[in-house]
């Protein structure tokens, strides 16, 4: 009698193997994804809070430049957006709503007091969330 394993019954361990690999693969990127988008979205809310506070104590105007004028007293840094399909960034693109918005990734400010969108903060992609909702409507 033989000891050790056939090469059947290594064949269908493999099988079984390379199976649960490919239920668990899809499953783990859905979380890292969601992880991404969680972070991203307190990374958001963290910098409104600052641009809110900047705006409190600056008699009702919002900051003009690209946010800068946050770090470090209102922020440690400019937190990176991290979006599925996107180089993670902390660039903030400015100007108006048409020109802030590039749909390049990192994060977008209205910073013209002329746009009626003058201080919003938002998420630079068309792109939509795990859950549907556009990126920029955040």
């Amino acid at each position: 009698m033989k000891k050790g394993l056939a090469v059947t019954e290594i064949i269908v361990v493999v099988a079984i193997l390379v199976i649960l690999f490919a239920f668990t693969v899809p499953k783990f990127m859905t979380l890292v994804h969601k992880s991404q988008e969680g972070s991203t979205k307190h990374h958001l809310m963290r910098v409104r809070s600052a641009i809110a506070a900047y705006y409190g104590e600056n008699q009702g105007t919002y900051p003009t430049d690209d946010l800068s004028c946050l770090v470090p007293q209102y922020l440690e840094k400019i937190p990176e957006a991290r979006i599925p399909g996107y180089t993670p960034s902390a660039h903030v693109s400015t100007g108006n709503f048409e020109a802030a918005f590039t749909k390049a990734g990192g994060w977008a400010y209205v910073n013209d007091p002329a746009d009626p969108r003058y201080g919003d903060f938002f998420v630079n992609s068309d792109k939509e969330d795990s859950y549907g909702k556009a990126w920029y409507t955040h």
